[in-house]
């Protein structure tokens, strides 16, 4: 029998994935189809869980069905990694969703399931590639939204600790964690050389405080960081910020929820197939909303396109 995979991440959106996922449950083509459903327990359970659930079903599963926030997409598109032909829809529940902005889907929960298991709206989507240099290992990973080097990754890591992040997503403004996490970082942090490849062409830049490959527009839970980007087979859009006094960050960030920082002199905007950039210090990065460290990282386009729902009218 040939069925729909959901998986849950039961805690995402503080709880709100998990009530998306009960008012699904109630519905009745939820019953009159073939749907099995998997909570995620722990951090990259989605990651483990996609490919075991392909052997378990082989050839059995019509599209694995996420609910929950970037993060938890981003675990099971990773697991996904090789079953690039195996149908991916998103049903946001966290607290970002930027995912769900970059392909302008407009329906949520019960509705956007009915559309899912009814229809055939899948489109081709080419994710990002990255590898950096601290992996254990040498294969890459997969990103859905952006990838972004610097100031804007130390903002995510701090606001990705944060315990008020909780509480304002309780109130439904927890894109308000992402700017409190701003005011902390603005005096702490150092700006760094990088070395940047973009299509073969190589400079070096002097203080930098943040570059951001992105595949769609949309980035820390609404706000525009490159507002004409448009998803496309072939380039990222790229932000490189640098040279910009501390108080005129705050200024800049600020204008980001609308996209009017792309003005500033301070900001460039270009495109490219291939980006690597490398750094003689550590520096942070973050993907999809998780954070690390590293010194260098190669990106790119999927060379072969996944199928991922994609409504928009």
């Amino acid at each position: 029998m040939i069925m729909y995979i959901l998986i849950v991440n039961p805690t995402a959106g503080d709880g709100k994935a998990l009530r998306v996922f009960k008012s699904i449950q109630n519905e009745p083509l939820f019953h009159q189809l073939s749907c099995r459903t998997f909570f995620t327990k722990y951090k990259d359970h989605g990651e483990e869980l996609a490919p075991q659930l392909i052997e378990m079903y082989p050839d059995k599963i019509i599209s694995f069905i996420v609910i929950g926030g970037d993060g938890t997409y981003h675990e099971v598109l990773n697991g996904l990694k090789s079953h690039n032909t195996i149908p991916l829809a998103f049903i946001p529940a966290g607290s970002g969703n930027d995912f769900a902005r970059g392909i302008s889907s407009k329906l949520k929960g019960v509705r956007l399931f009915r559309k899912i298991v009814t229809s055939s709206y899948y489109r081709p989507y080419w994710g990002g590639v990255y590898r950096t240099d601290r992996r254990k290992t040498n294969h890459s990973r997969l990103f859905a939204n952006s990838i972004g080097f610097g100031f804007d990754a130390e903002i995510v890591r701090r606001s990705n600790k944060a315990r008020y992040k909780k509480w304002l997503n309780k109130i439904h403004i927890g894109s308000l964690a992402y700017v409190i996490a701003l005011l902390e970082c603005l005096f702490r942090y150092q700006p760094k050389t990088l070395t940047i490849t973009q299509d073969g062409v190589t400079t070096t830049h002097h203080n930098v405080w943040m570059l951001t490959i992105c595949i769609h527009g949309y980035y820390g839970g609404g706000m525009k960081i490159i507002p004409n980007s448009k998803m496309n087979k072939d380039n990222f859009s790229v932000l490189l910020l640098k040279n910009i006094s501390r108080w005129k960050i705050l200024g800049l960030f600020l204008t980001v929820f609308w996209g009017g920082h792309q003005h500033f002199k301070e900001v460039s905007i270009t495109e490219s197939s291939q980006i690597h950039f490398s750094s003689y210090q550590p520096v942070a990065f973050q993907v999809d909303g998780q954070s690390g460290i590293c010194e260098s990282c190669h990106v790119k386009k999927e060379t072969k396109p996944r199928s991922v729902f994609q409504f928009n009218k």
